[in-house]
């Protein structure tokens, strides 16, 4: 006895690969017993069978550690599913429509809202985003906005693809897409990845406005006015997905003649404008301090607010500073 232990004491000392060759040697008679696989499976501690296959040889002589399954490695080990990232596959503008909503906002817009929900076309990765209220109010935007396609492109959506909240599963949008021949395709629970569109879209249009905000020191109460110019800007900026052509570009070749896009020059979100005053005294002031919020998607004006009046004024006679 050697502190605590008896030593055995060999004429020729064995080293690990001979112990190995004489236990796969002993276990030869068990080559095609899948209980005796599963048996060392169980005593090394639910190892992959890729290991014991390299381990004890003669035990997958007959058979590849593919076939071999076990309930408990898949109750405590199991993983989600891989995604691949699908490549971009140009076909015609809208016929696949991505959708996501974000919010609530702990902090309320400027005009009350605390939601937005943005369509990004499949094709033309073009954005449009709708600030709400309420969530219920998806079902009626996106009613508005296949309107809206119709009348300006002449064409429909085919497929709307979102993720598989609520908000797009009341029974007035279930009714509409089916009058409408419109394929509504939902992600499955908790994977947003097959939703990765619209959900890669909302996290750079958030970058980007928090970028905006942070820069010229706006409150986050004008978080909503933040992602609409954000998304003003994200349509005219180059997209790899694109081959670096901007998602306008992309739709004026298939719609040369719209007029939705507008062409204002790009201003620093946040900054000092000065909006002239049309009715005013012989002696008061010309024009009204405000701040640059964005671009009015009706009219061909500068979206300026006055914090004095909490007014938003919308004109083209501004000066920036």
């Amino acid at each position: 006895m050697c502190s605590g232990l008896y030593l055995l004491k060999s004429e020729i000392p064995l080293r690990q690969t001979q112990i190995s060759s004489k236990v796969q040697s002993a276990l030869n008679f068990h080559v095609n017993k899948d209980s005796e696989v599963l048996l060392w499976h169980y005593r090394l501690g639910h190892p992959n069978f890729m290991y014991l296959e390299r381990l004890f040889p003669s035990f997958f002589s007959n058979k590849s550690s593919q076939s071999f399954k076990c309930e408990i490695c898949q109750l405590s080990k199991h993983v989600r599913s891989s995604y691949p990232t699908i490549s971009y596959k140009p076909s015609h503008p809208f016929a696949m429509i991505h959708s996501d909503v974000w919010g609530p906002s702990q902090v309320h817009n400027i005009t009350g809202t605390r939601w937005f929900v943005s369509f990004v076309d499949d094709h033309t990765r073009l954005t449009w985003l709708f600030l709400m209220k309420e969530k219920s109010e998806v079902s009626q935007i996106f009613q508005n906005f296949h309107a809206m396609i119709q009348t300006q492109f002449q064409t429909r959506i085919q497929i709307l693809k979102t993720d598989n909240t609520k908000e797009y599963f009341n029974s007035s949008l279930n009714t509409y897409c089916l009058n409408q021949g419109i394929i509504h395709i939902s992600s499955c629970v908790n994977t947003p990845q097959q939703n990765g569109v619209a959900e890669r879209k909302n996290r750079h249009l958030l970058e980007v406005a928090r970028s905006l905000m942070l820069c010229t020191h706006v409150p986050k109460q004008f978080w909503g006015e933040a992602v609409l110019i954000t998304t003003y800007l994200i349509n005219k900026m180059p997209s790899r997905v694109l081959n670096f052509r901007t998602p306008s570009q992309v739709l004026l070749q298939a719609f040369p003649d719209t007029k939705l896009l507008s062409s204002l020059d790009p201003k620093v979100f946040g900054c000092s404008v000065f909006v002239h005053i049309h009715y005013r005294g012989k002696l008061d002031p010309t024009s009204l301090k405000c701040i640059f919020i964005g671009y009015s998607p009706h009219q061909k004006g500068y979206k300026c607010y006055f914090p004095v009046f909490k007014k938003v004024y919308t004109s083209i006679d501004v000066t920036f500073f």
